[in-house]
């Protein structure tokens, strides 16, 4: 990704936890945890799991609650 596609990820991250800081009603959101797994073989792979990541911590930190469900159960992680 060049640096105009790191930019333009930036902001649309800034944008939704901004949404979420925002939002009045409850916000469910379901991400995938990608980063407890194998490393993946590919930059491509790699560079994914690290945004979702950062993606995920981001979103996180807007939420009152943040829950990890593992093998079915849900584990509190904020609330």
């Amino acid at each position: 990704m060049g640096r105009g596609g790191e930019k333009a990820l930036r902001e649309r991250v800034r944008e939704l936890t901004a949404a979420v800081r925002g939002a009045r009603r409850t916000v469910v959101a379901v991400s995938n945890e990608v980063g407890s797994g194998i490393v993946p073989a590919t930059a491509s792979g790699r560079r994914y799991r690290d945004e979702l990541g950062r993606l995920n911590a981001a979103f996180a930190g807007e939420c009152e609650q943040v829950l990890l469900v593992v093998a079915g159960q849900a584990l509190v992680l904020r609330g």
